[in-house]
């Protein structure tokens, strides 16, 4: 084998390395499917947690806390958690001495799920479920999230759809928006803030408020035109 054939053989390694690499951890399977990328979370569900290292006082700060305080005024809310992993939304807002309401978790990952409501001392409805047709009723919600999830879907847009379609006229969407090198390696499934909100205003959404939040995500506050 000649040094030629060697060098070459090597670039192509590091080359499907990189694809990999890219597919698999930067966007987590999105371009696979549906079936490849809960795959991926039903392997990584006893351990995300771990991975992703959230920080309780952060996490109160930017999502329990101020979501709490939207709902105050609410007698008991309904709130969606859409692709809730292992329950990070339930997590950071049970706690909140202000909230009284109901939490529905979300997730086409049983094993996520089930991890979820295995670490929660407080109950949470959980249903298994694709986000792009959730199994709600129009205007079911008071508040509906999805975080950390819309780049991995196989269509973004329509899950936005869904959130709203089940969200009550004045209601509350929350979602994130990957930013950063990363989101362009995400190819058709991540926007820019000034691409994202008149997109966002366009399926009948006001206030839409980009908020700085995480080193790869802005969070996004918006309601729904009555």
């Amino acid at each position: 084998m000649t040094l030629l054939n060697i060098t070459i053989g090597l670039l192509l390694l590091l080359l499907i390395g990189g694809v990999l690499y890219w597919e698999l951890v930067i966007a987590e399977g999105a371009h696979l499917g549906d079936k490849a990328v809960v795959k991926m979370y039903d392997w990584t569900a006893k351990r995300y947690d771990s991975i992703k290292q959230y920080e309780p006082e952060f996490e109160t700060d930017t999502l329990g806390y101020p979501l709490a305080m939207t709902m105050v005024n609410l007698g008991f809310p309904r709130v969606l958690d859409v692709a809730a992993g292992t329950g990070r939304l339930a997590r950071t807002l049970l706690p909140e001495p202000s909230f009284r309401g109901q939490i529905v978790a979300l997730d086409l990952s049983y094993s996520m799920l089930a991890e979820g409501v295995a670490t929660h001392p407080e109950p949470i409805d959980s249903i298994q479920s694709p986000a792009d047709r959730l199994p709600f009723d129009d205007n079911t919600f008071d508040v509906v999230a999805c975080l950390e999830a819309l780049e991995f879907m196989p269509d973004p847009m329509q899950v936005v759809d869904e959130c709203i379609r089940v969200l009550e006229p004045g209601g509350l969407l929350l979602l994130s928006n990957r930013r950063g090198w990363e989101a362009r390696a995400i190819v058709g499934k991540t926007w820019t803030p000034d691409v994202l909100g008149p997109m966002l205003e366009a399926k009948g959404l006001f206030s839409v408020d980009f908020q700085r939040w995480q080193i790869d995500y802005d969070l996004i506050w918006a309601n729904k035109r009555r």
